[in-house]
């Protein structure tokens, strides 16, 4: 299995993904405010030694203390960090030890690598591989973790069906046929009539999760009926954890309503060519036959398998659901980790990797110094020169000031704005595409440092006039043609 099926085309909720706008709510276009500080109260501790003491008088303005000391005093709230610690914390617990012997990795799919493809081509934008890491990870489907065997570790078992179920041993595989969503493919169920279990029965056995009746205690057939409990709904759990949330109800109705169930019996046909008329009287029948003819029909056994991170519980053996669970957890703490990954991804969708500003970034294009000699036109110039003069300021204030049109508000101006700037917005992109300038997510220009300085354009002597059109300028397609050998070095 190259690559994960699931989250490839899955439709993911892109809204972060508009303009590249990673940036927090104030800082995205038609915010009017910018975000409150909250002040900081920080004291030199010097200061706080030689400073004289407070007034009495302040103590007897402030609100009194209650009465009963410590005990009486309202209690202090965690704040969100302690509540996510505690869940945390509270999931470790819950979770069982994941398994050994294998090599995992958090990859993002396919999926979301050929949409940040398509973006930053389409908008050439450069941008952080950090960012990106913080959308992968912002959604589950949008990254795999991926199970590699190890010389100790068991083989994969892993659904063809297309589920996504994947498991460590035979057995888990065979009890998850209950609740698989191919189940009613192989077997139907019917309804039989049977003689009432005989016996003094004064109370039943009852599932505190689901509040589903399992019969008395003293039943021949509680242990099958325990089990096949939880074989079909509580297997994603530990059998003894299962055990603990039974109870114990004494109502003479309740022992009456589940007589009156059992004298009704769920058998089950295989729905195979040629088994019409065998009948499967209970679970372990059901489970013997599957084994026997359905097997190997539903599963592969891997050395290797991609897990979609949305993948639940239930679908996965506990030892690799805890691996997705603490893995996911962790890479979303600290999304940096997932950036060796995230460049061999982007890497296959032919995208450049780059060390920029002490980060690593991917854009249109590497970045480089302009090759000295390079001789760039005119208005090419004018955006190299300004974005190195002003590095780090927004491209509209480039365009305004380049144009000499600012942008306006109401509609009129706009237009006219907008078409003073196309014609900068074009060359910009051409230097953009070549690596010679950078445009971040937040709209600002950079002029990349250590570039050596480009010639000026070419200007041809007045006498020349045969070179040039009826109005004595140059047509258009020799100023880009000047700028071509750029490209090619």
């Amino acid at each position: 299995m190259e690559d994960s099926k699931q989250g490839g085309n899955t439709p993911f909720d892109l809204s972060e993904l508009t303009g590249f706008q990673f940036g927090p709510a104030w800082a995205k276009p038609g915010a009017d405010t910018a975000p409150t500080l909250p002040k900081m109260h920080m004291i030199d501790r010097g200061e706080r030694r030689g400073a004289p003491r407070r007034n009495t008088g302040d103590r007897e303005r402030r609100s009194p203390r209650p009465e009963g000391g410590m005990e009486n005093r309202r209690p202090r709230k965690g704040g969100p960090r302690h509540d996510r610690d505690k869940r945390e914390e509270r999931t470790r617990r819950e979770l069982p030890q994941p398994a050994e012997g294998f090599r995992v990795e958090l990859r993002p799919t396919n999926g979301i690598l050929e949409i940040f493809s398509k973006e930053i081509q389409k908008q050439k934008r450069a941008l952080s591989l950090l960012d990106l890491a913080g959308v992968v990870m912002a959604g589950k489907d949008r990254y795999d973790l991926v199970f590699m065997k190890l010389e100790n570790g068991s083989m994969l078992i892993h659904s063809k069906k297309g589920d996504g179920a994947c498991w460590l041993t035979e057995a888990e595989a065979t009890a998850y046929l209950w609740a698989a969503p191919w189940f009613s493919e192989l077997y139907t169920a019917e309804d039989a009539t049977v003689e009432a279990p005989k016996g003094n029965f004064t109370s039943v056995a009852v599932c505190t999760m689901g509040g589903e009746v399992i019969g008395p205690v003293n039943w021949h057939g509680y242990q099958a009926a325990l089990m096949s409990l939880y074989r079909s709904k509580y297997s994603n759990m530990p059998l003894d954890a299962f055990k603990n949330r039974i109870s114990i109800n004494k109502e003479e109705e309740s022992v009456q309503a589940w007589l009156e169930a059992a004298c009704k019996k769920t058998v089950w046909k295989p729905t195979r060519d040629g088994a019409a008329e065998t009948v499967l009287e209970d679970a372990k029948a059901v489970e013997a036959d599957f084994v026997a003819n359905h097997y190997a029909e539903v599963y592969e056994t891997v050395d290797k398998v991609f897990v979609n991170g949305s993948t639940t519980r239930n679908l996965l053996s506990p030892g690799l659901a805890a691996h997705v669970a603490t893995m996911s957890q962790r890479t979303k703490n600290s999304p940096q980790m997932l950036i060796p990954n995230l460049c061999h991804g982007l890497a296959r969708h032919h995208m450049p990797i780059y060390k920029w500003q002490g980060n690593h970034y991917t854009g249109p294009s590497r970045v480089r110094a302009i090759p000295e000699g390079t001789v760039l036109a005119d208005r090419m110039m004018d955006i190299v020169n300004w974005s190195k003069e002003h590095s780090g300021e927004k491209v509209e204030a480039m365009f305004a000031a380049l144009s000499g049109v600012p942008a306006g508000t109401d509609e009129e101006s706009k237009k006219a704005a907008s078409d003073a700037y196309a014609p900068f917005a074009s060359d910009m992109i051409w230097l953009l595409e070549q690596g010679f300038i950078v445009v971040t997510s937040d709209n600002s220009i950079w002029y990349p440092k250590g570039s050596a300085a480009p010639a000026p354009a070419k200007t041809e002597p007045r006498h020349r006039n045969k070179r040039r059109g009826h109005n004595g300028r140059k047509p258009a397609p020799a100023a880009k043609a000047d700028a071509k050998p750029a490209d090619g070095e």
